[in-house]
């Protein structure tokens, strides 16, 4: 994982979030602690774990000036194409132009596009994340912003990027004699490696197959004033976006209509803060032991911000003008750089142990200005008592990130020494099971039973695999199960079988069985509810899986431990903890949007 931002090949293929737009936008961003003695209402529970006193000091005596940033903000999340190296290709115009030297040359490289289109502007070269070159109009891409990774100061500028995004609502017979019609024909049949989807032309990937046409994102664009990174660790930037660019599903966009161009531009300097820096990690989740903080949409609707409604013109310019001046510079780490260049637990718990060491960045004028321009907006009048209060966040910031880095030094240190141990997929399981932080663990055959629709009860053999009928015109409502022999070219099935009183509940038990469901178990009768809770099975199992997955790749690099993991936890997500049952694959699991 990168230190700051994510990796900039992140891959922000099918499903690539278990969080969507709608989700982030439903949940409340109500304040989390009242301004009352020793009251709080209910919320995230980080805070009162991790933050020092100086957050609640702050929060008691300022709390009335703060607000959550979704009452002020939209955040949301970025554009997920489902085959970012298709839709999220590299420009590489400026060096196919400075590398080709005959026209000939220049032809091969660049896809077939002329020199005289491509230098003029009206044809951009663009990479592949399957190495592939196409020479596209430039009419139908935008700047692209695909992690934070390579932003290293408060601002993105489309110059800067080198990723693109293919914006096309036209369609394909309004297309036909263009460039982007060739690459759209070229999508419709190229496969492009990916960890969290099938190696499947672009258009048979679920998200692409729900879109119409299925290379139309112009609708899922909706770039903000800033961004927001969704993974992040020892830098701390919210870079503003003046130019509108495009992010994908790395990043969120921050937008409002409520607030000013200059509260905007106020806000951004806000977020940008140590203030900001050091409380958003009471609100995300650490991955694992260590600093790489995880924010979800929830997670920054919640977080409570200075608020910049109402701002005067002077103040509003100080805000602007430091994170103007940080905009020149590279930001550096809120962490002393002596503890990132150590690599010993013995040497980290000496420099803990010792005085404490601010680092570059917090010893800079202009996160200085920065800082004091925020706590004159939280009302501090006094110059004196800002600069005390501003040490104070500084000390507590340093002290934060350094009790981080130690424990991550030290599992660092952990892992080298057991690399010879090896852990049972058990201990593996059980640990990630207790980090999955699932929002509802009921064992899937009761979580079914609950639902009211679910009325009809039926006994699923436990024979695998289970499939539906292969002659859909004389018993479509079939369900087979066991292994199934051909005699004499006709199929058949060489275990028990299963009428059901409609196709969407053969569909649905097939799916219930193939993942280890067995014995009673109530279900819909009829076609329509039986289908719902097919959806809503699979979008349960899909979520977990997803969960599932990222936890096995934080424990062991083994893809073969990793597959066993999973298939331990999806056991217990299907079963319960302690039951006993069939194991559910990972593949049934994973197959879930391709159920039926």
């Amino acid at each position: 994982m990168a230190p700051d931002g994510g990796s900039d090949d992140d891959d922000g293929d099918d499903e690539s979030d278990t969080e969507s737009d709608a989700e982030g936008s439903e949940l409340p961003a109500t304040h989390l602690l009242d301004t009352g003695p020793g009251e709080y209402v209910a919320g995230k529970w980080g805070r009162y774990v991790r933050a020092p006193d100086f957050y609640f000091e702050v929060m008691r005596r300022f709390g009335r000036r703060f607000v959550a940033l979704g009452e002020i903000a939209n955040v949301r999340f970025g554009v997920k194409s489902g085959c970012d190296a298709f839709f999220m290709p590299r420009d590489v115009t400026a060096e196919v132009l400075r590398d080709a030297g005959t026209d000939a040359a220049f032809k091969r490289a660049a896809g077939g596009a002329s020199w005289k289109d491509v230098e003029s502007g009206k044809l951009r070269i663009i990479r592949g994340g399957d190495g592939s070159v196409h020479a596209i109009e430039a009419e139908f891409l935008a700047p692209e912003v695909h992690s934070l990774m390579k932003v290293d100061r408060p601002v993105v500028r489309a110059k800067d990027l080198d990723r693109v995004v293919l914006l096309v609502d036209q369609s394909m017979k309004d297309l036909r004699g263009t460039w982007v019609h060739k690459y759209l024909k070229y999508g419709e049949q190229a496969t492009f490696a990916s960890k969290k989807s099938k190696a499947v032309p672009v258009p048979l990937r679920s998200t692409c197959a729900a879109r119409d046409p299925w290379y139309d994102l112009t609708k899922l664009v909706k770039p903000g004033f800033a961004f927001w990174p969704k993974a992040q660790q020892y830098r701390h930037i919210i870079p503003a976006n003046p130019e509108r660019a495009i992010c994908n599903c790395n990043l969120y966009d921050v937008a409002s209509d409520a607030l000013s161009a200059s509260e905007q531009r106020a806000l951004v300097a806000i977020l940008n803060s140590t203030l900001v820096g050091l409380f958003k990690t009471f609100y995300g989740r650490f991955a694992g032991t260590e600093g790489n903080l995880k924010t979800e949409v929830v997670d920054v609707n919640l977080l409570e911000v200075p608020d910049p409604r109402g701002v005067d013109a002077a103040l509003a310019g100080k805000l602007t003008e430091a994170v103007k001046a940080m905009g020149r510079r590279t930001v550096g780490r809120l962490i002393e750089e002596q503890l990132m260049d150590c690599h010993s637990p013995e040497r980290a718990r000496r420099i803990a142990a010792g005085p404490l060491v601010l680092s570059d960045e917090l010893r800079t004028d202009d996160r200085r200005a920065l800082d004091n321009a925020v706590f004159e907006l939280l009302g501090v009048g006094d110059a004196a008592e800002r600069a005390q209060l501003v040490q104070r966040l500084h000390e507590d910031t340093a002290r934060h990130f350094r009790a981080i880095r130690v424990v991550e030094i030290e599992k660092m240190e952990q892992r080298s020494r057991t690399a010879n141990r090896r852990f049972s997929i058990q201990e593996l399981a059980a640990d990630a099971w207790d980090a999955a932080e699932l929002p509802d663990l009921t064992p899937l055959a009761e979580w079914i039973g609950k639902r009211p629709e679910c009325t009809s009860a039926v006994n699923i053999p436990e024979e695998r695999p289970a499939e539906l009928s292969h002659s859909p015109m004389f018993d479509p409502n079939t369900v087979y199960f066991g292994r199934r022999t051909e005699t004499k070219g006709r199929a058949a099935s060489a275990g028990a079988h299963m009428d059901c009183p409609s196709n969407g509940q053969a569909k649905l038990i097939v799916r219930l069985a193939n993942v280890g469901v067995s014995g009673w178990v109530n279900v819909p009768a009829d076609e329509a509810p039986s289908l719902a809770v097919l959806g809503e099975v699979d979008a349960r199992l899909l979520a977990a899986r997803r969960r599932f997955d990222a936890l096995a790749e934080s424990r062991t690099g083994d893809p073969r431990l990793q597959a066993q993991i999973v298939d331990q936890l999806l056991r217990w997500f299907v079963h319960g903890r302690s039951a006993a049952g069939a194991p559910a694959t990972a593949a049934a699991v994973a197959d879930g949007d391709e159920a039926a």
